[in-house]
C-alpha cells in the first residue's frame, strides 16, 4: 500500500518538482501525493482523506496558515504526522510549531536528500502509531468483550442459582437428590465468582469502578473475614491466626475492595500450604494500616516474585500443575490496592518456606461525630462465604461414597478406573456409574497409573490437566507398557482445540468428550468399548482355538495385539518343552502370576493355563497338515505322552488326531 502524502505549499513550482525527484516512488506506487496550495484546501483535504500518513506543510500560506493548521490536525487524524516547511533561520516560527506537536521541520529550499530521510524516518513513526493505534483497538474490543459477555452469563446464572436455592430449601428431597442440588449450587456460584472477577478486572481497566466509603470497624470486619476461611484451614488442619493493633473504633473504608482483597489472599495461602499456619496481621502505619498474609506454604521462587501480580499470570503454568486457579485473584488484590491508594507486595520468608503479601492502604479515621453504622457483607462477600469450604478440596482418592446396592457388584462386573483432580467431578461421576461397574478412582495421571498397573481395569476414564502426571502422559505410559496397553481410554477435556484431541489420539486415546459432557453420552461410549473389546476377544480365541481344516489357518505371530504376539514368540520358541507352567511364563513376561491371569482374561477370557495348552493344540493342526503323524507331533508341541495329546486333541476338537488326518 502506497504511502498517502499531503503536501500544503504555494510556491507553483513546487508540485512540479516533487513530481520530478519522487518519479520512481510515484510510479512504482510507494509514494502517493495529493497537492494543494493554500490553506483552506488542505483542510478540505485532511477532511476527504482520512487514511493521509504524512502532512508536508508550509507555515506562511493564504486561507489558513500552517501552524493553525496544525491544532486541528489531532482532531481530524490523530495518527497523521506533520512536517513543517519554512525559510531557513525562522526559529521562531519552528519553535511554535514543534510545541504544538509537529513532529519534525524542513527549511527552504529543499533538501531532497535531507527530505528522503525525513519521510523514512515520519513512515516509521506512523508504522509504529498505527501499530499502537491497533492493539489499543483489539485491547478496547476484548475490553468491551469481556464485559458484555460476563454480563450476558450473570442473567443464565441468576436463573440457576435462585431456583436451586428454592429447591434446597424444600424439605421433600431425598438426601441423594440434596447432594447433587447442592454441588450445583456451589459450582454455579463459583462460576458467577469467576465472572465477577472478570467484571472487576474489566471495571478497573476502564477506570469505572469508584470508591465507596463506609464507616466501621475495620478491625472487628477483618476478623470476620478471616473467620469465614476457618472451616477450609480446618480441613487442611492449619492453624489460622489473626493479630492486630488497631484499636476498635471509627474508620473509613471499602468494605467490597478489602473483602476482595482478603479473600484473595487467605485463598491464595489455603491453597498452596499444605502445613503449618497462615497468619493474618492488621497494623497501624504513619499513613494508614499495613495487612500481611503470611503462610509456611511451598514458596514462589525469586525469578517469579516480580510477575506474580500480572494478570493471568500462574506460577505453574505447566499443564500437569498441581493446583487450578486462573491467574486473576492476585492481580485483583494489586488492583484494589493501588485504586484504594496504596500499594500490594510480596516476600518470601526470611526463615523457613512460605510467602508474605503485604498490603499497605492509606485509611482516615471518620469523624468522631459520626456513629459507626453496622456493617453488613457486600452480596460479592456473601458470594465469596458459599465458597471458602471448597477452597480446600480435601485429596479424596479412594473416598468416594457410592449407593449400598453398588458395593455387592459382581467381579465380573466391568472394573473401571476414573482419574479425575476435581473431587466433586470424580463423586459425581462415580456415583452416576457405580451401578454398572466397579469403580477405582484417583486424583491424577500418577496414583492413576499406579491403579492401573494393579488393578488391571477394563476401562480408564481420565482428564487431561491434573497435578503429578497430566493425561498425556498417563495415556503414554499406559500404552508403552505391555501391561495396560491394551486398556481403553476415555479422556474428559475442557480444552477445545483440535491440536488437543489430535495430540491425545496420536498417544493412544480411543475417546474424547469436552466438559460440559452428557452423562448419557459417556455410558454410550463405555458401553461400545466393552463391545469393541468382546468383539476383539472374541477374535482372538477363534483364532487361537482355530478348527482344524485342510487350508492352512492365519499364523499366530500374526495377531494384531502386542501382547498377544510376544506371548506367541515365548510360547513357539519353548513349543516342545513339557515343563513350561505359568510360573515360568509369567517370569518371562516380567509379570506377576495374579497380573498375566488378570491380563489374558480380559484378552481372551482365558486363564494363563488354557492359552498354553490352546496354542499347543493350535500348533499342532500346523505340524499335523505338515505331514507329521500324531504321536511326532505330541512331542514337538509339548505333550509327555502321545495318548494325552489324542485325549486333549479330541476334547478341544471333537476329533482325533488321526481322524484329522483322514480327511
Amino acid at each position: 500500500m502506497a504511502i498517502k502524502i499531503l503536501l500544503a505549499d504555494d510556491e507553483e513550482d513546487l508540485e512540479d518538482l516533487f513530481r520530478q525527484q519522487f518519479r520512481r516512488q510515484i510510479l512504482d506506487h510507494t509514494y502517493e501525493f495529493i497537492f494543494v496550495t493554500d490553506g483552506t484546501q488542505a483542510l478540505a483535504a485532511l477532511e476527504q482523506h482520512p487514511d493521509l500518513d504524512i502532512f508536508l506543510s508550509d507555515i506562511n500560506m493564504p486561507g489558513i496558515d500552517g501552524l493553525s493548521l496544525l491544532t486541528k490536525v489531532p482532531t481530524i487524524n490523530p495518527i497523521l504526522r506533520t512536517v513543517i516547511i519554512t525559510a531557513y533561520g525562522d526559529m521562531s516560527n519552528i519553535r511554535t510549531a514543534m510545541n504544538e506537536g509537529a513532529f519534525d521541520f524542513l527549511t527552504k529550499p529543499i533538501n531532497f536528500r535531507d527530505l528522503q530521510k525525513t519521510l523514512e524516518k515520519t513512515i516509521r513513526s506512523v508504522a509504529q502509531q498505527r501499530e499502537t493505534a491497533h492493539l489499543k483497538a483489539m485491547d478496547d474490543m476484548k475490553t468491551r468483550f469481556f464485559a458484555n459477555i460476563t454480563h450476558e452469563l450473570r442473567t443464565p446464572l441468576s436463573l440457576i442459582i435462585s431456583p436451586l436455592d428454592n429447591l434446597l430449601e424444600t424439605a421433600d428431597l431425598t438426601a441423594t437428590h440434596q447432594q447433587q442440588l447442592a454441588t450445583v449450587q456451589r459450582n454455579a456460584r463459583q462460576l458467577l465468582r469467576l465472572i465477577n472477577q472478570l467484571l472487576d478486572i474489566n471495571k478497573l481497566e476502564a477506570e469505572q469502578m469508584e470508591v465507596v466509603y463506609e464507616v466501621g470497624d475495620l478491625p472487628s470486619f477483618v476478623g470476620q473475614m478471616v473467620d469465614l476461611f476457618r472451616p477450609s484451614t480446618d480441613i487442611k488442619q492449619l492453624a489460622l491466626t489473626y493479630q492486630t493493633d488497631l484499636p476498635a473504633g471509627t474508620y473509613l473504608f471499602d468494605t467490597d475492595k478489602w473483602a476482595k482483597i482478603l479473600y484473595n489472599l487467605l485463598s491464595n495461602a489455603i491453597k498452596f500450604t499444605d502445613t503449618g499456619q497462615i497468619t493474618v496481621s492488621l497494623t497501624h502505619t504513619s499513613t494508614g494500616v499495613q495487612l500481611q498474609v503470611s503462610d509456611t506454604g511451598i514458596g514462589i521462587a525469586p525469578d517469579k516474585l516480580p510477575h506474580i501480580f500480572n494478570r493471568f499470570y500462574q506460577v505453574d503454568s505447566a499443564r500437569n500443575r498441581a493446583y487450578e486457579g486462573t491467574g486473576i485473584g492476585l492481580a485483583l488484590v494489586r488492583e484494589l490496592s493501588t485504586r484504594l491508594g496504596g500499594s500490594a507486595h510480596v516476600y518470601a520468608q526470611e526463615i523457613g518456606p512460605g510467602t508474605r503479601f503485604m498490603v499497605e492502604i492509606p485509611l482516615p479515621r471518620a469523624p468522631l461525630d459520626q456513629p459507626t453504622q453496622p456493617l453488613t457483607f457486600p452480596p460479592a462477600v456473601s458470594l465469596l462465604a458459599d465458597r471458602v469450604f471448597s477452597v480446600a478440596d480435601p485429596p479424596s482418592v479412594h473416598s468416594v461414597s457410592v449407593p449400598e446396592t453398588a458395593s455387592s457388584l459382581a467381579e465380573t462386573t466391568p472394573l473401571l478406573l476414573l482419574v479425575e483432580d476435581n473431587a466433586e467431578l470424580r463423586e459425581f461421576i462415580v456415583t452416576e456409574l457405580a451401578m454398572h461397574y466397579r469403580i477405582r478412582s484417583a486424583a491424577n495421571g500418577y496414583e492413576g497409573l499406579l491403579l492401573a498397573r494393579d488393578e488391571l481395569p477394563d476401562l480408564i476414564i481420565t482428564d487431561l490437566m491434573m497435578p503429578r502426571m497430566d493425561g498425556y502422559e498417563l495415556i503414554e505410559q499406559l500404552r508403552v507398557d505391555i501391561e495396560t496397553s491394551h486398556i481403553p481410554v476415555v479422556v474428559l477435556t475442557a480444552e477445545l482445540e483440535s491440536t488437543s484431541r489430535l495430540k491425545g489420539l496420536a498417544l493412544g486415546a480411543d475417546e474424547f468428550l469436552t466438559k460440559p459432557f452428557s452423562m448419557n453420552e459417556l455410558r454410550l461410549r463405555l458401553r461400545n468399548l466393552l463391545t469393541r473389546q468382546a468383539n476383539l476377544r472374541e477374535s482372538y480365541r477363534r483364532q487361537l482355538a482355530q478348527a482344524p481344516t485342510h487350508t492352512s489357518p492365519e499364523p499366530l505371530q500374526k495377531v494384531e495385539d502386542p501382547f498377544l504376539r510376544q506371548l506367541y514368540e515365548y510360547l513357539e520358541a519353548h513349543l516342545d518343552d513339557s515343563t513350561l507352567n505359568v510360573e515360568w511364563l509369567a517370569g518371562e513376561l516380567s509379570m506377576s502370576r495374579r497380573k498375566l491371569h488378570r491380563k489374558l482374561q480380559t484378552l481372551l477370557q482365558l486363564s494363563p493355563h488354557d492359552v498354553i495348552r490352546q496354542y499347543r493344540l493350535r500348533r499342532s493342526i500346523d505340524l499335523l497338515q505338515a505331514g507329521y503323524n500324531a504321536s511326532e507331533t505330541a512331542y514337538r508341541v509339548g505333550f509327555e505322552s502321545p495318548s494325552y495329546f489324542t485325549k486333549v486333541f479330541k476334547e478341544f476338537y471333537s476329533q482325533t488326531p488321526s481322524e484329522y488326518l483322514r480327511r
